[in-house]
């Protein structure tokens, strides 16, 4: 499976699915098999010496040959004497230091192989099978090809529109209004295919004040033209100047606690909040902002919620409100590269690092991941490796693990499952 260089973005990733291996041979028993040493010669197991005796393979007895022609056991567990599917290897050995420098010591073998190189399956790290004397990822273990898809995550943008936002801004000839606009349209933009938008704009600008706001862009997949579309035309005069109390940032995030919008079971769901200053003191009836957004958080589907203030010296509130929605600390911005930086920096902690299986392993028990191909393959741990849910059908990566994949240190990742190959030990 292959992501594009960079960050890692619309992670359709496409691969090889490993099912139903065939047995390394290590439940079979082996009869008058010495130490195959003296392994030499072009092309691999070729001249082999000190192999006597009868091997018994799958119930079936076969007489080693004598003739200086290596007779061995294949992955699949039948005899072989092809000399060109094994490397080139050297003498016995019971551990690496017996091996010349660029050789190991293999683990089933118990021969001298060369980087990479195996005798049978059992010489190969856990996820792997010895296909033409080399170890490689799934081998030829009835490979199918499968997607692994990143199911990407909800995030509904809540935007002040109280007449405040038309204050002005540091280092820019723009108002706040308007350098939120800038910054969402490029958020939306560069996240498009790895997170899922909607908008709120609130207050609702009805009544006496302090109305809830409304979602005036229902959450979609590759959304951001819809928000760009919608906030175009959006001036000064799509501002609440009612003269009544309209920073109703409480009414607003309660309105959101079981919206069905971001109540989906199968992705993650959160609220980013954007506003100019504390809510309305008017506005804090049944509710407040920190209790609304504690009340989404604790649901069943917990919504986090990111608190971003853009203005000076109103964090108070909003640090409330990001510690009960989960997330700990509020992002301040005081002017248009602040402001992009904190959204940059919430949808990079928002994007996925859960991915869909195409198809569901009959062995949850044996899956085995890599990244760039590289072996011991990333660790089953749910502090820095991954993690697999059998209700979803899905693999999350945790920790550094996940951090490599956003900043797209990991281009080929394979998933291997179903494969009878053991880990080493």
């Amino acid at each position: 499976m292959r992501t594009r260089t960079g960050r890692v973005s619309n992670w359709l990733l496409a691969g090889a699915m490993v099912v139903g291996c065939g047995d390394d041979g290590r439940g079979e028993t082996t009869a008058g098999v010495t130490a195959p040493t003296g392994i030499t010669g072009a092309s691999g197991a070729t001249n082999v010496t000190g192999v006597t005796g009868a091997t018994e393979t799958g119930g079936e007895t076969t007489e080693a040959g004598t003739d200086g022609t290596a007779t061995g056991v294949d992955p699949s567990g039948d005899p072989t004497t092809n000399p060109t599917t094994q490397p080139t290897g050297g003498a016995g050995c019971s551990e690496d230091a017996d091996c010349p420098e660029g050789q190991h010591c293999g683990d089933w073998s118990s021969v001298c192989l060369p980087a990479g190189g195996c005798l049978f399956d059992g010489d190969c790290e856990g996820g792997q099978t010895c296909t033409d004397g080399m170890c490689e990822i799934g081998g030829e273990c009835g490979a199918q090809e499968f997607e692994l898809t990143q199911v990407v995550p909800n995030v509904m943008i809540v935007l002040d529109r109280s007449g405040s936002m038309e204050g002005d801004v540091q280092d820019s000839d723009k108002n706040r209004w308007e350098v939120a606009k800038d910054a969402i349209n490029k958020l939306v933009t560069s996240f498009n295919e790895e997170i899922r938008f909607g908008l709120v704009t609130y207050s609702a600008c009805v009544g006496n004040g302090c109305s809830a706001g409304t979602i005036v862009v229902p959450l979609a997949d590759l959304n951001g033209g819809a928000i760009q579309q919608f906030l175009s035309d959006k001036g000064n005069g799509y501002l609440c100047d009612s003269g009544d109390p309209e920073t109703s940032t409480g009414n607003t995030l309660k309105a959101l606690v079981g919206e069905p919008q971001v109540q989906d079971p199968t992705r993650a769901n959160a609220v980013l909040l954007i506003t100019d200053g504390d809510e309305s003191g008017d506005c804090q009836g049944t509710t407040n902002g920190p209790a609304a957004a504690a009340d989404l958080f604790a649901q069943a589907i917990s919504v986090r919620t990111y608190a971003v203030g853009f203005a000076d010296g109103i964090l108070g509130s909003l640090a409330e409100i990001a510690t009960n929605g989960g997330t700990g600390m509020p992002y301040n911005a005081n002017n248009p590269a602040s402001l992009e930086a904190a959204l940059d920096a919430i949808a990079g902690a928002v994007v996925s690092c859960t991915f869909e299986l195409d198809t569901v392993p009959d062995d949850p028990n044996e899956i085995y991941v890599f990244f760039e191909d590289m072996v011991p393959g990333v660790p089953n741990d749910p502090n820095n490796g991954w993690t697999y849910d059998p209700n979803t059908n899905t693999v999350t990566f945790h920790g550094t693990a996940c951090e490599a994949l956003k900043a797209g240190q990991v281009v080929d990742v394979d998933v291997v499952f179903g494969c009878d190959v053991p880990i080493p030990g």
